[in-house]
This record gives structure tokens, sequence and C-alpha cells, in this order.
């Protein structure tokens, strides 16, 4: 695996998904085709040639930590930040030059061996990277909609306010909880538009237009990955 324990790689740019990248997404494994859409991904030997650049891996065990004060924590109390097992962790960070912050997380130990004894040539980060960057010049909130969970940040003028992943059980609570990101954001009576990525909840859209009727929703549905 290209990238070490701890790791500090230098991500300035939007990232966009390319048949290069796998990510693991609610326990299972996805891969994206040349026109985007999400797919299932089954690891083969068969497979020993499909070289895979960048595994995107979902959890909880996270955190953003800015630049300036990074070095003045120490790792026993990053790891805290994410865990009391710290045992059971590898621990990685990348810094975001665009953000001026660094990526801390973590992922279990038994998924990173696996990742590495299956993708030997990839490279680790986590599923927020994914969501950690905007191309436009004015206000957005992105968020990516799972069965159980919902990634949703948000930035002002490019820069990443805040970006975290809910549990959620329904429409309302991912309403909730989108809700609660424009209010922290303080959106409220600003202009800004909405990236929808994930599974395709048309009960969840409708009540945000019905909230927010000025406010545009760009759904990229080659990301639902029931549907594809």
């Amino acid at each position: 695996m290209k990238s070490k324990q701890v790791g500090i790689g230098n991500k300035s740019k939007s990232l966009k998904p390319s048949p290069t990248d796998i990510f693991i997404f609610e326990d299972n494994y996805f891969s994206v085709t040349e026109s985007g859409f999400w797919k299932e991904f089954k690891i083969s030997k068969k497979d020993d040639n499909f070289k895979i650049k960048n595994v995107y891996i979902d959890n909880p065990y996270f955190t953003i930590i800015p630049e300036e004060i990074f070095s003045n924590i120490s790792d026993d109390q990053k790891n805290k930040l994410l865990t009391n097992n710290q045992s059971q962790l590898n621990f990685f960070k990348s810094l975001h030059t665009a953000h001026g912050s660094f990526l801390y997380w973590g992922i279990k130990k038994s998924l990173n061996q696996k990742i590495q004894t299956e993708l030997p040539h990839s490279t680790p980060m986590h599923f927020c990277e994914s969501l950690m960057f905007s191309s436009d010049e004015g206000n957005k909130l992105k968020f990516f909609l799972g069965e159980k969970i919902i990634y949703i940040s948000s930035f002002l003028k490019n820069k990443l306010i805040l970006i975290n992943r809910y549990n959620i059980d329904s429409s309302d609570d991912s309403l909730y909880y989108l809700l609660s990101v424009i209010k922290e954001s303080k959106f409220i009576g600003e202009e800004f538009s909405i990236d929808h990525q994930g599974l395709d909840d048309q009960k969840l859209i409708s009540k945000i237009k019905e909230i927010l009727p000025e406010i545009k929703i760009y759904s990229h549905k080659e990301s639902d990955y029931k549907n594809s």
C-alpha cells in the first residue's frame, strides 16, 4: 500500500471519482465507471492487472485539525479525539493546504490488513475526502446519502466550513441534519446551492424544496448505487 500509517499527503485539488477508485461504503465495495456510475465491485485474483489507486473508506473515525495547532497536539491526544480503543485502529493524516488543515483519521486494523492484502498498490483515503472540495466560487452544501449514514459538508466561497457523518434512520433524520448544517454554516438568508449524491430519496428532496424553494439542488443520480 502506498501510504504509510500516519502518512502525510498534500491534497489541495478537487477529488473526482475515477475508475481507479474504490469506495467502501456501508460495508460494501463500489467502483466507478468511466461515465461516473457506481457499481458493486468484487475483488478477485483476475483483477491483478486492474490497478486501484485510491480506496475511500467510510467510518466514523475522522476529524479536521487546523494546521497551526496540529503539531502542538500529541499523537495520543489526536487518537483520543477519534476513539478510546486506540489499539484497534491504524491512524493516518493528510495535509489539505487549500483548507489549511489536517485530516486525521483511523481505520480498523483488520480492514487495513485486508486492503493491504487485496489491493496492495492502493492509497487509503477517508470517504469524507471525496466531499471536502468545491469547484464553485459561491456557497455550497454537499451531501452523500446512504441507507443508514449521511455525510454533509458546507463551503463558504470554496472554503470548507465543516464536514461530518451522521447516523440516520429516515428521511426526517436526514432533513434534520441538513437543516442543522445550513444553520451552523450561517446560510440562512444567503444564496447557496446543494449538491446531492448517493441514494435518490425523493421524499427528502421534496421536503428540502418545500422549505427552501429558492435553493437550487443538483442531484448526481449516477452515484445512486442502488439503481446502477
